[in-house]
């Protein structure tokens, strides 16, 4: 640490996310908040004879440091590399981007991005095969649909995968065919593992470097805690990649959500959720429900509205799931349970109220990653079980478009419905699931508090009365994860013996425009009372 003392000056800290108290200064000691208050007793705080630092925040707003509960870190940080088409509004035009990466591509290089969504598409339909062939000219394509359920490929790719018309479906995955049984490209759920599996790896250097880029990416979006659900460097290597990502002067703090896969490995070691230091720990055990809405393949009760043939996927069987979250639960790890659709909840629900069934735990503070589609009875459950909702608001600017078609009305009442699980009283936590989307928490906290798209479309708000408080959003993206991770004594306020991770706003949160949340600027973002950026 270069300077383990530091006063922060002329700002405006704000030490709960729900208070509107503000105080002028906060003395940082060895990483720690050491007091927060008016300027002179905050520089009087400190041990007689410290050398003290000092930093003016010109006036402006200082909130907790914010936690995204659940995100894909090296998948981000890969991603930076590859091609982003997020924002491409046609099939013409994603084809002129693959076009202009293969260009410079070498003839069997792959090439490879994330972010398409047929429903933002001017020809409505999903990308083919044969557009990729056109677009790629003959290179190995692979192009991630932005929920990460659903991929096309090219002829080439599906070449190298051996992937024929006489390829039978994985299960939990489905490759869609056309008229006459032919691969049409497009690859569902586990039905992407058989061309993944084919992509040349990174090697571990260029995934260091890919992770560095990543935390430096979330520190500058004000980030100073995450959740990732990572895995690609197996299980050792991916601690040691966040571990080396560290001490390279990358003081992003993580709470690592393992890949269920690892669970075996995890075990042979000492360690176990919530075991390691300020910087690195072990979180929960992730595990996979079901699929994505966008792509039909959230698991319904009933019927998608909009397709009638079809209630999603359950990617495992019940028993399946059942025995992963009573293993990991036995093994005292906590659990995280992707569960987008209402049937995918409530076996979630029903696997982990068994475990605690079998083996009570004094709040092991399980949780259901996305919990979207809801009824009013799963709400009461989630409550019961004492599981945490981890919620996406930003999901809903994307997913508003389309989301009512897919479930109807009926459904849609108790779905992405913040306000009611709040008043209900259930334990929440707030992510971004990037690369899914766009991991800045000032998005999510607009999207919670407005219900509008980026655009500020619809001017009434998806319904309107699911809004929740911008407090209660802030708490979300603070307290919310730092209770998600057992961590509410250590971090998500700014209370005196809590680590002095804080952000700081070029505006008050608490007073622009609610529609004008969605453009603060962050500041500077501090990370154990060093700052790790600085705009």
């Amino acid at each position: 640490m270069s300077h383990s003392a530091v006063l922060f000056q002329n700002g405006s800290f704000h030490v709960f996310p729900n208070e509107t108290r503000e105080r002028e200064a906060l003395a940082a000691y060895r990483g720690r908040v050491l007091y927060v208050g008016d300027r002179e007793d905050a520089r009087n705080a400190f041990p007689a004879g410290t050398k003290v630092e000092v930093v003016d925040l010109g006036g402006k707003m200082a909130v907790p440091g914010f936690i995204d509960s659940h995100m894909h870190l090296m998948s981000l940080g890969v991603g930076l590399r590859n091609l982003s088409l997020n924002d491409v509004s046609s099939i013409a035009r994603l084809k002129e981007v693959v076009a202009e990466r293969a260009k410079t591509a070498a003839p069997d290089e792959w090439i490879l991005g994330r972010g398409w969504d047929q429903d933002f598409f001017a020809e409505k339909r999903y990308p083919t095969r044969k557009d990729l062939d056109e677009a790629g000219g003959g290179r190995p394509v692979y192009l991630t649909r932005a929920c990460g359920h659903l991929a096309v490929a090219s002829s080439k790719a599906l070449e190298l995968a051996n992937v024929t018309r006489d390829t039978v479906d994985p299960p939990g995955g489905v490759i869609d065919r056309d008229l006459y049984g032919d691969p049409t490209g497009v690859l569902r759920e586990s039905a992407q593992g058989l061309v993944r599996s084919k992509i040349p790896e990174d090697g571990r250097e260029a995934l260091l470097d890919s992770t560095k880029e990543a935390m430096r990416y979330l520190l500058e979006r004000g980030i100073t805690s995450v959740h990732p659900n990572d895995g690609q460097a197996g299980f050792s290597g991916t601690m040691e990649i966040y571990r080396e990502a560290r001490e390279a002067g990358f003081p992003l703090r993580v709470y690592w959500d393992l890949p269920y896969e690892f669970l075996d490995e995890l075990a042979e070691t000492p360690l176990r959720t919530g075991d390691g230091d300020d910087y690195f720990r072990i979180g929960a055990v992730k595990i996979f429900a079901d699929g994505s809405l966008g792509g039909r393949t959230a698991a319904l009760e009933e019927p998608y509205s909009d397709d009638p043939t079809s209630s999603g996927i359950l990617v495992v069987t019940e028993d399946e799931l059942r025995d992963s979250v009573y293993k990991a639960h036995a093994l005292g790890m906590q659990v995280a349970v992707h569960a987008i659709g209402d049937r995918a909840v409530r076996v979630a629900l029903e696997a982990i109220g068994a475990a605690r069934g079998k083996i009570p735990r004094e709040r092991p503070r399980h949780r259901v990653v996305h919990a979207q589609i809801l009824s009013p009875g799963l709400i009461s459950d989630i409550k019961r079980n004492g599981v945490i909702a981890d919620v996406q608001p930003k999901f809903l600017t994307t997913d508003m478009r389309w989301a009512q078609e897919r479930v109807g009305l009926q459904r849609m009442r108790s779905s992405y419905a913040w306000r009611t699980m709040l008043k209900a009283g259930l334990h929440m936590a707030g992510g971004s699931d990037c690369p899914v989307e766009p991991a800045d928490p000032l998005w999510g906290i607009y999207a919670a508090v407005t219900r509008k798209d980026m655009e500020g479309e619809p001017k009434t708000s998806f319904y309107p009365n699911e809004r929740i408080t911008v407090e209660e959003a802030l708490r979300l993206f603070t307290l919310g994860g730092a209770y998600a991770e057992f961590a509410e004594h250590r971090k998500g306020t700014l209370e005196p013996g809590k680590l002095a991770d804080f952000t700081v706003l070029s505006e008050n949160l608490f007073r622009v425009p609610h529609d004008s949340i969605k453009d603060i600027q962050v500041e500077m973002t501090v990370v154990g009372g060093q700052v790790a950026y600085a705009r």
